[in-house]
């Protein structure tokens, strides 16, 4: 939503919001398991539409057909940002009920994905024709937009890459020293890590790398996953005992508070058969605190970080831990980082560069197309 804020500022704009009015999620963000939306609310920004889901347990099947065809022919769009991959059921089903809605928008989408695959042949018959009537998309990486070509994404289809953006108004330099009082964290130096704990985020190699690091640098991990008892196990072997934390998921509120306490935030990703980092938005968000990022070189973690981080290549173990090593104790490359992070996030990758950017784009999608 704080991109949609972003973009609903800009006086050009008459923004609608269409999202679900019921849809179960992780607790980890409604202690109900669900999020509601009862009624529409209009704001300063942008006007909240809840529209009915198939399946509010399975928000994949898209929304009831019926329901989007009213809200497209009540609100009259020029453009129709949906907020999903390219190859996603709802950019399908937007696509085609704007076509039953004999509406003259443009469908337009916001994805991640970076990983070819070989299609099916029905699947190629369904997607060519779908893209022939979408008028383009932005991608989060440039990897991804390459992808997408590859894949027969119409060339007359305009494609843009515009990174994803974080809220600076959450994330920002906060006093460590008085964060550890309250978060109760003793130890004297912290790696961070936020995310999913599964095998492709690289959490087994970030261990080892933690193990030669100095008996004084502890490991704190946010996030729950299904390596979560693994991990723990792993992390009572004599040379981790007591240094790694599992803290499990954070709420939205609670994460710039841990990650100000970070030394170095460890994006160890590791690319496997179908997938490779797709973004890592972490990064962004441990640069918008002041804390220096080291990244694996899965995916397009090199790219978000360009040279405000370290890059060590998948899987190798020293030279990870030397890069969390030099990222702490190195007080030139220390700083060199949290300065180059800082002033990245405000050039490239908070909510208002992204709103700009898309704003920019609907209008050559508009104007040009």
């Amino acid at each position: 939503m704080e991109i949609c804020h972003g973009i609903g500022k800009d006086q050009r704009l008459d923004l609608s919001v269409v999202l679900p009015d019921k849809v179960a999620v992780e607790k980890v963000y409604d202690p109900t398991g669900w999020l509601l939306v009862e009624q529409e609310q209009k704001g300063e920004e942008f006007l909240l539409i809840p529209v009915s889901l198939k399946d509010p347990r399975n928000p994949r099947k898209g929304f009831k057909w019926g329901h989007l065809l009213r809200v497209i022919r009540e609100t009259g769009p020029e453009i129709i940002h949906v907020w999903e991959e390219p190859l996603s059921y709802r950019l399908f089903q937007f696509t085609w009920i704007r076509t039953l809605a004999r509406s003259r928008a443009k469908v337009i989408f916001y994805g991640f994905q970076n990983v070819s695959f070989r299609w099916k042949w029905l699947q190629r018959i369904i997607w060519k024709l779908t893209w022939n009537h979408v008028s383009g998309g932005a991608m989060a990486s440039s990897e991804a937009v390459e992808n997408l070509r590859r894949l027969g994404f119409p060339h007359g289809g305009r494609l843009e890459h515009i990174f994803y953006g974080v809220p600076t108004n959450l994330f920002y330099p906060m006093d460590k020293r008085e964060l550890k009082k309250e978060l109760a964290i003793n130890c004297r130096f912290v790696v961070g890590y936020v995310g999913r704990l599964v095998p492709e985020k690289g959490l087994d190699w970030l261990l080892e790398a933690v193990e030669l690091l100095p008996p004084d640098v502890h490991c704190l991990v946010l996030g729950d996953g299904p390596m979560g008892a693994a991990l723990e196990k792993r992390s009572s072997a004599p040379g981790l005992r007591g240094r790694v934390h599992f803290l499990g998921a954070k709420t939205a509120s609670e994460v710039p508070k841990w990650m100000n306490c970070f030394d170095v935030l460890a994006v160890p990703s590791l690319t496997r058969v179908g997938w490779k980092e797709q973004y890592g938005r972490v990064i962004a968000e441990a640069m918008a605190c002041g804390v220096p990022v080291v990244g694996s070189d899965s995916g397009a973690i090199p790219e978000v970080l360009d040279s405000c981080g370290l890059v060590v290549p998948e899987g190798n173990v020293e030279k990870l831990a030397e890069a969390l090593h030099s990222a702490i104790h190195d007080e030139e490359t220390r700083a060199r980082l949290i300065q180059g992070g800082l002033r990245r996030v405000k050039e490239e990758l908070s909510v208002h560069v992204m709103s700009q950017r898309l704003v920019e784009f609907y209008e050559r999608i508009l104007f040009i197309l």
